[in-house]
């Protein structure tokens, strides 16, 4: 019994010998493979912080996009109240019945939103 037990062990021994060398690979590239295999790692994880960046950037590009479009409808707003003060303010030199303080007030009202559109559009 003793005899087959220490052949069995020798067989086994020289069994995983040989699928031993198959199988390992010299110190050196042992070596190069983990330094591989982390450097795997850390690039995935690079690849998921860029991935949740671009996802962040194009949230922010439409948030901008639907203010560039709110900014432009206020534009539009403040060039029609601009104009329908013009307005009445040619009808009320016409009228000569308009007072100076009712003209400064128009003609302000005018040049705070001429203020206004330069503001905008400089920052844009």
């Amino acid at each position: 019994m003793m005899h087959i037990l220490s052949s069995l062990v020798i067989c086994l021994f020289l069994v995983t010998q040989v699928y031993a060398v198959d199988i390992c690979l010299p110190e050196e590239q042992a070596k190069q493979v983990i330094v591989e295999l982390k450097q795997k790692r850390v690039l995935e994880q690079e690849i998921k912080e860029y991935e949740a960046l671009i996802e962040n950037l194009k949230k922010q590009n439409e948030l901008l996009q639907e203010q560039n479009r709110l900014l432009k409808e206020q534009i539009e707003i403040y060039k029609n109240q601009v104009n329908l003060h013009q307005i009445a303010l040619k009808e009320c030199e016409k009228q000569k019945g308009c007072g100076f303080f009712e003209k400064i007030k128009i003609t302000s009202f005018g040049a705070i939103l001429g203020a206004i559109f330069t503001t905008i559009l400089f920052l844009k």
